[in-house]
């Protein structure tokens, strides 16, 4: 091992122990001030706290604190919530909390029981799991914040390459190239070892070509790679498992690709039968049964946003008959589930002539498809900047959510002239209630092109479930209110 090599390696160690470090000491803190609290909301004052309220005359709530912390570090690292790929390439990270988080409550309760601890409180238990919940999940998301934040600084990242040159391949770089936050800097891609069968070259104009695969060791080596990502379409199986075994003893992490773009993580198994491993994806989860589940969940929660926002409901529509005088709302006819027809509500931010004017600014259309975006549109009003910047447009949607029209999070409702250019790929969609929200709003709202948009949304739809929704809802809170990606 070179000298560059060690100093490769070292640097690799440190981040690991950085990052790990980082995750393991903010939950810890999360979890000892979620106990602390559920003592202080639980008896109304800091006696628990300081050992006076006591469970026994033996144990008091500070010592049940450390050991309920203790337990519940150990399910967040049987969940691997502190394994560095999981953090990176994984989804539902907030489902796997929750689950290891009330794991631990079992756990803890099957404990006293066997210790014969009597007199716990059950409401400390329950208060003491719902800030365990928040305060550990707000504590990941800052801790992401932060790499992201250093990853676009250009520190701590990965370097990568993508072995192939296919379409796959291609498809890959790509969105390692638009998802710097993953931690991930591709450098470079090898051309397939069927060259002479795939002529096609997909990757050169992303990234240089480093070689050819049968190279793979010597590359790795030369360009201190610490991540190979393998397009496995790009090659036969024995090849396959040639390059894996060839990185065997390289302190590298291998990823071979599924081709399963649309299919969450958690819904793919890896089985043996037979001695022969293989994927196994579940079915999918957005039933007829769960559609009912969902509905009752948006009737819920829109309900309750409905009566929390009135007040400023009736401050923005003073705001907007101020500065363009006309009608409050403004209704947009929209295509919902089935290629169904409804008009879809928003506090009106343009114009009032803004649908008269809308083929004059045909020509500067700057979307993808059948889409129309424009980011300096001189038809929006002054307040109607400042409402689309954080969404405060779409609430009167809430309206459509209650009347079944739409859903809290689903695909973007789209215009029926946009539909009339849609391939029966693009159809898929609209097979649910379109959303207020959904993964295609946190994963760049204007800046995506219609296709990806397109894949985002058939994602959400193979991959439904209500701590999916809850995910993609807590998600959209920081991407309104930073704005990312809104015009």
């Amino acid at each position: 091992m070179t000298e560059d090599q060690t100093l490769g390696f070292l640097e690799r160690q440190r981040r690991k122990r950085l990052v790990v470090g980082m995750l393991v000491a903010c939950d810890a803190a999360a979890l000892l001030i979620a106990t602390f609290l559920a003592s202080y909301v639980r008896f109304h004052n800091l006696e628990a706290l300081a050992g006076l309220e006591n469970i026994t005359a033996e144990v008091s709530y500070f010592e049940i604190s450390a050991v309920v912390s203790l337990i519940w570090l150990g399910f967040l690292w049987s969940e691997r919530l502190y394994d560095l790929e999981q953090l990176t390439f994984g989804a539902g990270e907030f489902a796997r909390v929750l689950r290891a988080l009330a794991m631990g409550v079992v756990g803890f309760i099957l404990a006293t029981y066997a210790l014969k601890t009597p007199g716990l409180s059950r409401a400390w238990t329950i208060l003491a799991f719902g800030f365990a919940v928040l305060l550990v999940s707000g504590g990941r998301f800052m801790v992401r914040r932060f790499l992201a934040w250093k990853r676009a600084h250009g520190r701590l990242l990965r370097r990568t390459i993508v072995v192939g040159s296919n379409e796959e391949a291609a498809s890959i770089l790509r969105v390692l190239l638009l998802n710097p936050s993953q931690g991930l800097r591709p450098i470079g891609c090898l051309a397939s070892s069927r060259q002479e069968v795939l002529t096609l070259d997909y990757c050169s104009e992303l990234v240089p070509q480093l070689g050819a695969a049968r190279d793979l060791p010597s590359i790795v080596r030369e360009h201190d790679v610490d991540t190979v990502i393998i397009a496995s379409s790009a090659f036969d199986h024995d090849v396959l498992a040639r390059m894996i075994a060839e990185l065997r003893g390289f302190d590298v992490s291998i990823h071979v690709s599924s081709g399963l773009f649309e299919v969450l993580t958690s819904r793919v198994l890896v089985r043996e039968i037979a001695g022969v491993p293989l994927v196994t994806v579940r079915a999918v989860s957005l039933s007829a049964g769960n559609l009912v589940t969902k509905r009752i969940f948006d009737i819920i929660v829109a309900s309750a946003v409905v009566l929390v926002g009135l007040p400023l409901w009736l401050f923005v529509a003073v705001g907007i008959y101020a500065d363009n005088p006309g009608p409050i709302f403004y209704r947009q006819r929209r295509v919902g589930k089935d290629g169904t027809e409804f008009d879809m509500l928003k506090f009106r931010s343009m114009c009032v002539d803004a649908d008269a004017r809308l083929n004059a600014l045909r020509e500067v259309n700057e979307a993808t498809g059948p889409l129309f975006k424009m980011k300096d549109d001189p038809r929006i009003t002054r307040i109607g900047k400042w409402m689309r910047k954080f969404s405060i447009d779409e609430f009167p949607q809430l309206l459509n959510v209650l009347s079944g029209e739409m859903s809290l999070v689903g695909p973007r409702p789209p215009l029926p002239v946009e539909t009339a250019t849609y391939s029966e790929q693009d159809w898929r969609r609209m097979e649910v209630p379109p959303g207020m929200t959904g993964l295609w709003q946190v994963s760049g709202r204007s800046s995506l092109t219609f296709d990806e948009m397109v894949r985002l949304d058939l994602f959400y739809i193979e991959n439904w479930s209500v701590g999916f929704d809850l995910s993609l809802m807590l998600r959209t809170i920081p991407a309104v209110l930073f704005a990312r990606g809104a015009y």
